[in-house]
């Protein structure tokens, strides 16, 4: 059982933040579309089983249900009080206490693995990306998101994040990099959310970005992986 939560473990104030406070609930809300926009797009197979690492109360991973009713939704939370939150506020949904980088879970295990916003939260992040490749299932795929490293700066000056909340945050290069030293194919590696609070037309605006090379605007990463068959060379 893990022991008392070290740093870089939310607590129940995040919790409250993700139902209260508009510019969390957008920011949770971006990062949800991301993930469902990816499993709809990258998925090679019926999706029956999802894993959330690092879900907090499970918030984000009920949402991805509601998408995909007929999966079986697991969550894993280091922190005590938010997993025993989570199991009280969704029913639809599974959360255990656990390490997201030494996971109690047998290989191949699962059509899809989330990462969202918790890889700088981990004092190792390749364990992470390797123990998500490990109970992935042949196919399956792994979606992490994480800040852009220049931008998590600017917040954390300006007050915005506690500094002992992110041990390292990783850029595009460093995530792919990651995602191939695990075994994982790398299918889509972008960036998202030109605001943290939600301005209109902003996925146009994004859009418009990505065609003018001016992708260093938005705030957010993603990365979108495929674990692949033995013996198919990737």
């Amino acid at each position: 059982m893990p022991k008392d939560d070290p740093d870089g473990v939310l607590d129940i104030e995040y919790a409250q933040d993700r139902r209260n406070k508009r510019s969390v609930r957008y920011r949770l809300g971006r990062r949800t579309r991301e993930v469902c926009r990816a499993i709809d797009s990258y998925a090679q197979r019926q999706v029956n089983d999802i894993l959330d690492l690092g879900t907090a109360e499970g918030r984000m991973l009920h949402l991805i249900h509601e998408k995909f009713p007929k999966a079986h939704c697991v969550g894993v939370e280091f922190s005590k009080e938010l997993a025993a939150l989570g199991e009280h506020l969704f029913s639809d949904i599974e959360i255990v206490r656990g390490d997201v980088t030494a996971l109690d879970m047998p290989d191949d295990s699962f059509d899809v693995v989330t990462a969202a916003a918790v890889i700088e939260h981990v004092p190792d992040p390749m364990k992470l990306v390797c123990e998500a490749a490990r109970v992935l299932h042949p196919e399956g795929i792994f979606i992490v998101t994480c800040p852009d490293p220049f931008w998590e700066s600017v917040a954390t000056r300006v007050g915005h994040l506690r500094a002992e909340q992110h041990h390292w945050v990783a850029n595009l290069d460093e995530l792919t990099e990651m995602a191939q030293q695990c075994g994982l194919k790398v299918l889509e590696a972008d960036k998202f959310m030109i605001s943290p609070v939600g301005i209109p037309f902003e996925l146009t605006i994004e859009r418009v970005l990505r065609l003018l090379h001016l992708r260093f605007l938005m705030a957010n990463q993603l990365l979108v992986a495929r674990k692949p068959v033995l013996g198919s060379g990737g």
